[in-house]
C-alpha cells in the first residue's frame, strides 16, 4: 500500500491506495502517523493527488482513476450507487434505497454511508437526509457545506470558510 498526504481548505488529506485502486481517503490532523507497513510514494500517488487537487478547485466533476474500497457485497452496492449521484446534486437515503431496490434499507445507508472509506471520491456528502439536511458525515456538517458550495459554484460561502 502507497500513500500520500496533501493540506487542503478542508484540512489534512490523506490518501492510501495500490495497483488495484484509491482504497482509502481520510481528512486527518496535520500530527496523523500513518500505518508502518504503508509506504510514502508521493509518485505513485501524483495521478490521485492531481485529481482531488482538480476537484478541490472547481476545475474536476468527475474521477477517473480506479476505485478499491474495501466492505461487504451489501456497502459495495451503496456505494456504487452513491457513486452515480451526480455532480452539484443531492439525493436523500430513500432515494438510494431505491434505486437499490431495497426501501426499507434506509438505515443501513446511513451506516454504509458512514463508513465510507473513500468520501469527496465516493461522494457521500451528496446523501441527505429525508428532511434534506446535512447529517451523518463522518467529517462533519461544515466539510459537507464546503464540499455542496463547491460543486454548487456558491463562491461566498467558500470565500467565507478560507478568511475565518
Amino acid at each position: 500500500m502507497y500513500y500520500d498526504c496533501i493540506e487542503t481548505e478542508l484540512g489534512n488529506i490523506m490518501l492510501l491506495a495500490d495497483h488495484q485502486g484509491l482504497r482509502q481517503l481520510s481528512i486527518t490532523s496535520p500530527s496523523y502517523s500513518p500505518n508502518e507497513i504503508w509506504q510514502h510514494n508521493p509518485e505513485f500517488m501524483a495521478p490521485f493527488i492531481k485529481q482531488l487537487k482538480e476537484y478541490l478547485t472547481g476545475s474536476r466533476q468527475k474521477f477517473t482513476f480506479p476505485l478499491a474500497p474495501q466492505g461487504t457485497i451489501f456497502q459495495q452496492q451503496i456505494w456504487h450507487a452513491i457513486a452515480d449521484v451526480p455532480y452539484g446534486e443531492t439525493v436523500t437515503y430513500e432515494q438510494i434505497a431505491e434505486n437499490i431496490g431495497n426501501t426499507k434499507a434506509t438505515q443501513a445507508i446511513g451506516m454504509a454511508k458512514n463508513v465510507n472509506p473513500i468520501p469527496i471520491i465516493i461522494p457521500c456528502h451528496r446523501v441527505l437526509n429525508s428532511h434534506n439536511s446535512l447529517c451523518g458525515y463522518r467529517y462533519g456538517e461544515d466539510i459537507v457545506a464546503l464540499l455542496l458550495a463547491l460543486e454548487s459554484g456558491d463562491t461566498i460561502l467558500l470565500e467565507a470558510h478560507q478568511n475565518i
